[in-house]
């Protein structure tokens, strides 16, 4: 993702647009929690939560990490990816990447690229992912693309209300797709088949989205996740690390980056506690968080790191070139991104012992 310090106002919102699946797995039993559990306070109504609320997040210094690994160790191939190698999502057993053109292409575990997407204006740097669709929006004109996980063909257009907020602004669960827009007024707009179907007022200071376990689930600069439940329209306000940017759901749990000391909180969206899980223990400017191929990974400006989503525990960490981007991964490959060296480095799974 591209670095950039997340707002902390609406004002500060209008300049946020510098761009960077759900998964619902069984986990194991295993927890090592990191900083006291937190709980959730909610809402009734409405997107405003109280204004006597704030969060005092807690930095954690570096965790215990595993030795890096070059690129070399883990037999990665570099490729060459323009003109701005940026956000990636896994669809199936491919790996979406946004930024290289025409628009959007699916890269094989082999590292071939077996479908290409040309999207008219520019492309935000955010994916999503559903069954069988891969969701990108895109600015000038505002709108949502619909493609086909395996071909790409554009399977719908869908005119927005708004322009994508930033990065990391769509996530889709079933057939439903959820785009935080405008910066002034930001709302999340849903998109259902080829149309607009609901819009949403988001929380001030929302800066991302996700869908799963029946809700929406949208970080924001008041160092907390706030928690939009279909089911009965009320938002809940979790707090979580310092800056919490990027997320993903999967293995029973929220999982979201932290920007401010490069931890990861994982929440139990069963009863809204946290567990701030220490990891770089230095701020990240850019990066990403997503779930796939049996692990967390958490895409930092320097590191790759792998967390077994039972013992919370990193494993692995991968030491690409430093700069920004994102990483996806499948049963059979880790893709990372580096939009900073106009590359991507594939990498086959599991990763060596």
């Amino acid at each position: 993702m591209r670095v950039g310090r997340p707002a902390v106002t609406l004002l500060l919102l209008a300049g946020v647009l510098l761009g960077c699946a759900e998964g619902d797995r069984a986990e194991g039993s295993g927890s090592t929690t990191e900083t006291p559990s937190q709980t959730p306070s909610e809402t009734s109504g409405g997107s405003e939560t109280d204004d006597e609320t704030t969060y005092e997040p807690t930095y954690l210094e570096a965790g215990d990490l595993p030795r890096r690994l070059s690129l070399e160790e883990v037999g990665a191939r570099t490729l060459p990816a323009r003109p701005f190698a940026d956000f990636a999502v896994t669809a199936g057993d491919g790996v979406w990447l946004s930024g290289v053109a025409p628009g959007a292409v699916r890269y094989a575990a082999d590292g071939t690229v077996t479908a290409r997407a040309r999207i008219p204006g520019e492309v935000v740097q955010a994916l999503a992912a559903s069954p069988g669709s891969v969701w990108v929006p895109s600015l000038n004109p505002s709108a949502l693309f619909r493609l086909d996980a395996a071909t790409g063909e554009v399977l719908a257009r869908v005119p927005l209300p708004g322009s994508p907020l930033a990065e990391g602004v769509v996530g889709a669960a079933g057939d439903r797709a959820y785009v935080l827009v405008d910066p002034l007024e930001p709302r999340i707009v849903v998109v259902e088949g080829d149309a607009v179907a609901d819009e949403i007022e988001a929380p001030a200071g929302a800066v991302a989205v996700r869908a799963g376990f029946g809700s929406l689930w949208v970080p924001t600069s008041e160092h907390a996740v706030e928690r939009y439940d279909f089911r009965s329209q009320e938002w809940t306000s979790i707090p979580v690390g310092p800056r919490p940017r990027f997320l993903d759901v999967g293995f029973g749990a929220v999982w979201v980056m932290n920007q401010g000391d490069g931890s990861v909180s994982r929440i139990d969206p069963r009863t809204g506690e946290t567990e701030q899980l220490a990891m770089g223990g230095v701020a990240i400017g850019g990066g990403d968080l997503t779930v796939g191929g049996g692990a967390v990974w958490l895409r930092t400006d320097s590191l790759v790191i792998r967390i077994d989503p039972r013992t919370r525990r990193a494993t692995h960490v991968v030491a690409p070139p430093p700069g920004s981007a994102s990483a996806a991964a499948t049963d059979d490959f880790l893709l990372i991104s580096n939009h900073d060296h106009n590359a991507v480095h594939v990498v086959g799974l599991p990763l060596p012992r």
